[in-house]
Order: C-alpha cells, then structure tokens, then sequence
C-alpha cells in the first residue's frame, strides 16, 4: 500500500511539473504575441510620425511653391501626384529599417499607410487653417 501511494505521488508529482511546463509555455507565446502587437504599434507610430513630419516638410516647401505658380493657386494633378510619391519616398527615408521590416513582416500595405496618413494629416491641417492647402 505504501509503494502505492509513493507511485500515485510520483506520478501526481510529474503530472504537476509537466503541467507547470505546459502553462510556462502557453504564457510565454502568449507573451511573446503581445511583445509583437506592441512592436508592430510602435512602427506603425513612427511611420504616422514620419509621414506627418513629411507632409508639413513638403507645405513647407513644395505646396507654397507650386500654388504661387498656378494662377488659380491650386494645385495640377501632375503636382498632387508629384507630391504623392515625394512623400512616400521622403517618409521611407526617415523610417528605420527595423520598423519598415517588422510592418512588411506583418503584412502592413506600407505604402497606402503613408498615403492615408498624408491625406489625414493634410485634412486635419485644412480644417485648421482655411486656405493652407488647396488640391
């Protein structure tokens, strides 16, 4: 009877170490899935933070400087799209690759990230101050 209850103990004792494994293990994917949505926000708030940072570089520069050439001071559809790509690129140039891979990784649309982001941002800039940015 005693080597009995010294089996059911032992077994009762591997069954509890296998079980705290199994729940070590669960915890720490789900841990880990955590950590990767957190470094994923984080991309994604610094390419929101490049893209803004852009969009005001280009007003800035580009936008003043192609409305004072219109006559009409709006901007051709030539100069929109024209910017559309200089603001990809310019915001690609400020994101640090880490970033850029882990969004690619993660299959974010980089791209219409950045242009969505300048829309927004040029919107919320319109709304702000009548006449900063006509298209």
């Amino acid at each position: 009877m005693d080597q009995l209850m010294e089996y059911a103990l032992q077994i009762a004792a591997t069954l509890l170490v296998t079980l705290i494994g199994v729940l070590g293990t669960w915890l720490s994917l789900k841990l880990g899935k955590s950590a990767g949505l957190q470094n994923i926000d984080a991309a994604q708030k610094e390419l929101i933070r490049a893209a803004r940072i852009t969009v005001d570089e280009l007003q800035q520069t580009l936008v003043t400087e192609f409305k004072a050439a219109n006559e009409d001071g709006k901007l051709s559809p030539e100069e929109i799209a024209r910017l559309k790509d200089t603001l990809l690129s310019k915001t690609l140039e400020k994101l640090s690759l880490p970033a850029l891979s882990l969004l690619k990784g993660a299959a974010v649309d980089v791209n219409n990230l950045i242009a969505g982001v300048g829309e927004a941002w040029i919107e919320r800039m319109k709304s702000q101050t009548p006449n900063s940015i006509s298209a």
